[in-house]
């Protein structure tokens, strides 16, 4: 049995306060205490079990958790390995090994990865619906670990196309970083799914997708960025759900009002327990939206 992706968010916000209320024995136990129910083991969780023993002062152990996980062929990105929280570490032998042994594993997923699709299909399947929710999901995720928030959608009529980046980021796990190598993926991904309805493509040529909204879940963006290209004068909706206290929160909201200002219908609803997840109750909320 596995455990409901509701009571995984509810756990992960759990812990996470747990750990900054220092309650670290509670949250390692607490955490632990789950771990059976998953039916695979995740780098996330089994970095936060070793972040947890490392806030308690057993670095041994702490650092056995890490090995038995590179032991079982999984491995964590660079990003995962330069978090701070792994610093009392740097100093192990140990540590240094399985850090190799993370590197050979990330340089090895680079050169075997491609980019995929899902597209979910309904229940009760219908000829091709229109419009399209092309969904992308956020750095370090994929689309199975969003599916759930989106799928629903295609029992109101929607197709439903959740592109998978080529650019692994940790075991099982994907990210947007390289702008260029994303847009043109995801232009083809646009492309091929247009012509399954026989709609005409020239897109990746263009450079761009005729999208009419959109909704940005915890963006990080940074001063200055350009959100959208100046060519998406089809976009007329747009929503974004930022963290409160995050620090890429002003950028997001300074974009907001540029957004405003050229006219478009921006909203951004003020949610002050959101993290860097979907909110509660979103997929449920979608299809009213």
């Amino acid at each position: 049995m596995s455990l409901p992706s509701e009571s995984f968010r509810q756990l992960q916000s759990e812990v996470l306060e747990l750990d900054r209320r220092q309650e670290y024995a509670r949250a390692q136990a607490l955490l632990e205490e789950d771990l059976p129910f998953f039916c695979a083991p995740l780098p996330g969780l089994i970095l936060w079990r070793a972040y947890l023993t490392i806030r308690q002062g057993k670095l041994e152990e702490a650092l056995a958790i890490l090995e038995e996980a590179v032991a079982q062929e999984l491995w964590f990105g660079p990003a995962q390995l330069e978090d701070e929280s792994l610093n009392p570490l740097r100093s192990l032998p140990a540590f240094a090994t399985a850090t190799q042994s993370c590197q050979e594993r990330y340089a090895e997923a680079q050169s075997r990865s491609h980019p995929g699709i899902l597209v979910p299909e309904p229940d009760n399947p219908v000829p091709l619906p229109d419009p399209t929710l092309f969904v992308l999901h956020g750095n370090q995720s994929s689309p199975l670990a969003e599916l759930e928030y989106w799928q629903p959608m295609t029992a109101h009529g929607w197709q439903v196309v959740l592109p998978y980046s080529s650019q692994p980021v940790a075991y099982g796990l994907a990210g947007w970083n390289e702008e260029a190598c994303a847009l043109e993926e995801v232009c083809i991904h646009w492309e091929q799914q247009q012509c399954r309805k026989r709609i005409a493509p020239g897109l990746a040529q263009e450079g761009g997708i005729p999208a009419i909204g959109f909704i940005a879940i915890c963006p990080t963006l940074e001063a200055n960025q350009v959100f959208l290209p100046h060519n998406a004068c089809r976009v007329r909706l747009g929503l974004f759900l930022p963290v409160e206290h995050d620090e890429g929160t002003p950028a997001t909201l300074a974009t907001t009002e540029g957004l405003r200002a050229s006219g478009l219908s921006c909203e951004v609803p003020q949610d002050p327990g959101l993290s860097h997840d979907f909110p509660p109750g979103f997929a449920e909320e979608l299809p009213a939206s």
